[in-house]
């Protein structure tokens, strides 16, 4: 069952249901486990608590291989996101909808 629901995409119906009742927004960093939050440095971790989550994370566009790669993604983007929120999100969204349609990203 797990196997149908990853590929159909259906384990992210609770995400997206958080996303319409403004719990989490489209884009942005995705919630992560408390043993993951603490192995981001002191700024990364200050940086993704002053933001919603998001559904679709950033490293789409970017597609990281490693833990600091995904790292160095998340902080460019809450780094452009800060400057600039909507744009950064409508680029960022457009880049990983690219990545996931044509490239067929998903996560691992």
């Amino acid at each position: 069952a797990g196997k149908i629901f990853r590929k159909f995409w259906l384990d992210e119906l609770p995400m997206l249901a958080n996303v319409l009742k403004g719990d989490m927004k489209i884009v942005g960093v995705r919630p992560i486990s408390k043993q993951y939050f603490d192995l981001y440095s002191k700024e990364l971790q200050q940086k993704r608590i002053k933001y919603k989550p998001g559904l679709v994370p950033p490293f789409y566009a970017d597609m990281p291989n490693t833990l600091d790669e995904i790292q160095d993604s998340e902080m460019r983007y809450l780094e452009a996101y800060e400057k600039h929120p909507v744009r950064t999100d409508i680029k960022y969204f457009f880049k990983a909808f690219n990545n996931i349609i044509f490239k067929h990203a998903r996560s691992r």
